[in-house]
């Protein structure tokens, strides 16, 4: 990689490279050109000290020459500086206007800069044309995720209605159950979109509180009472007892979303959670029975609208949103998320930062 120096320094070098050689070239020019005109008879040695107030024919070919030839080494030194700072600035010119024109790879070249400032430059460009484009990329897959997500809720509820209005379908208990049903999932679907869109743009604003996440953590398995009997799963709890600083309504949305994703994938058996405080950190833990995730789709586990059902299945999968409103949370309040797959068993762990 070559060195890159800084726009000062090379219009100080360039700069005194210019005027060294002009005085260089100016001495010994003048050395020659006095030496041939005394060889030659145009002047002597004592003409030169007797009439050194008024200018020789000589004196005007020594300077005119020098300022010639001066300026010539100027205009080539500067030509070539100049070419330094203008093409790089062409790079961006050129890379900008094909991003306007709607060509988001484009970007400006790098790979002759000499200067630092123009070097950081062209970096952060090219950091912000990557963003740019990763951006308009990410738009267009969430809006083809959430147009996936909305079609199948908002066919069944208008096909249902059509059918009452058509009266294929009788306005039963049974009916307006699975259409509240379905009212209910794209509520939640909001809900976790604008949870995401507001960490995203750093708008998501916490209401810290003393919490009792033991008593917070009961009151969320007593919503899930049914349906972990269901899928026999016994919760087991391990909680220290000091409440923590937090946003009671955030943390619940957590533990809901773990304890949703037990219920759907975990199999039959306790469910361990466990609270303590590490240090400056306090810990959950949230660890199931197996059978786990495959190493192969563990980094895309927090991923929004990722799901393990390649089907996609609705009854089963959910929006594939939980996750990713997990981590989002996670990170709004400056902490860590991560999974673990210790003998099969999936087992997930928060850090949040302990807060006095």
């Amino acid at each position: 990689m070559k060195s890159k120096s800084g726009i000062s320094k090379q219009l100080f070098v360039a700069l005194s490279i210019v005027n060294l050689s002009v005085t260089l070239f100016s001495i010994l020019l003048g050395y020659f050109i006095y030496n041939y005109a005394i060889d030659v008879g145009w002047i002597t040695l004592s003409s030169l000290q007797e009439d050194w107030t008024e200018f020789h024919f000589v004196d005007w070919i020594w300077l005119s020459t020098v300022i010639f030839c001066g300026g010539v080494i100027s205009i080539i030194i500067g030509m070539h500086l100049a070419q330094r700072f203008i093409k790089p600035i062409n790079f961006l010119a050129d890379a900008a206007k094909k991003i306007s024109q709607g060509d988001l790879s484009a970007r400006a070249d790098d790979s002759q800069i000499h200067s630092t400032e123009i070097a950081e430059l062209m970096h952060n460009f090219n950091d912000m044309a990557q963003q740019l484009e990763s951006s308009v990329e990410n738009a267009k897959v969430w809006n083809a995720a959430i147009a996936h997500e909305l079609r199948t809720p908002i066919t069944i509820l208008q096909g249902r209605l059509q059918g009452v209005l058509d009266g294929v379908f009788q306005p039963d208990e049974v009916l307006f159950k699975s259409l509240l049903n379905q009212v209910e999932g794209l509520s939640h679907l909001v809900e976790d979109l604008r949870t995401l869109s507001l960490v995203e743009n750093q708008q998501l604003r916490l209401n810290y509180e003393l919490v009792d996440l033991n008593a917070l953590t009961e009151k969320v398995l007593k919503l899930f009472e049914d349906r972990l009997e269901k899928a026999q799963i016994v919760p087991v709890l391990d909680m220290e007892q000091p409440p923590i600083r937090c946003d009671r309504r955030r943390i619940e949305q957590v533990l809901m979303a773990l304890i949703e994703n037990a219920i759907r994938y975990a199999n039959a058996g306790r469910l361990k959670i466990s609270s303590k405080r590490v240090s400056d950190e306090w810990i959950l833990h949230i660890a199931d029975e197996g059978p786990g995730i495959a190493e192969q789709y563990q980094h895309d586990l927090f991923n929004p609208f990722f799901r393990l059902e390649q089907s996609r299945n609705k009854e089963f999968g959910g929006t594939g949103l939980g996750l990713a409103v997990v981590h989002a949370i996670v990170i709004a309040h400056k902490g860590t998320i991560e999974y673990r797959n210790p003998n099969h068993n999936s087992v997930f762990r928060i850090a949040l930062p302990v807060h006095s």
